[in-house]
């Protein structure tokens, strides 16, 4: 477990065992009300703490970045590398999923995740929206839509849908990334 950061009462963790999964609550489903997670419960994922603890079994490991109160999840991301490399050579990472209890949206936490998950990994991140919500969020952030390129950056010709954070992109995002946060680690 490795503190990348803190704003306010949340601290921005990178999980990397499993086991560190289980020091911590996970509010979800019906009964934690705007308090807890109901998005991704919505859409099949009925155990949050089984699956965070079996993506930080995989190999290669894949990023899992938290944003917590005390012992509390308020905030999550995930991202994984992506099994291709881009057509100059740099390595993508797919951000699969980024999630903010209900009574926290709007206060940009999951922007701060996004920002952090994007000093963890070199290259390029992808992250396929699911609704029009995120796609302005992501799109806000500086994703963009493969027709957006001079030139074809990766082939997605079997997974429509993507949106491309390019490199230049991501360093746009970093500029700034100190005054999102109270306290930024150093080792980042």
């Amino acid at each position: 477990m490795k503190i990348l950061a803190s704003f306010g009462k949340y601290e921005f963790i990178k999980l990397e065992q499993a086991s560190e999964v289980d020091q911590f609550i996970i509010p979800c489903g019906e009964s934690a009300g705007d308090e807890g997670f109901d998005f991704f419960h919505g859409v099949g994922m009925t155990d949050y703490r089984r699956s965070f603890k079996a993506w930080l079994r995989r190999f290669p490991r894949p990023v899992l970045i938290i944003a917590a109160e005390e012992h509390t999840l308020v905030s999550w991301a995930f991202i994984e590398e992506w099994p291709e490399t881009a057509m100059d050579g740099n390595p993508v990472y797919v951000l699969r999923s980024i999630e903010t209890v209900k009574g926290l949206r709007k206060r940009k936490m999951g922007f701060r995740l996004l920002l952090l998950g994007s000093l963890q990994v070199p290259g390029y991140i992808i992250a396929k929206p699911l609704n029009q919500s995120a796609e302005k969020f992501f799109e806000r952030n500086g994703f963009m839509h493969e027709d957006e390129f001079k030139r074809k950056v990766l082939d997605l010709s079997k997974n429509h849908g993507y949106l491309i954070l390019p490199p230049f992109k991501k360093r746009e995002l970093q500029k700034d990334a100190e005054r999102y946060f109270d306290r930024l680690s150093d080792s980042l």
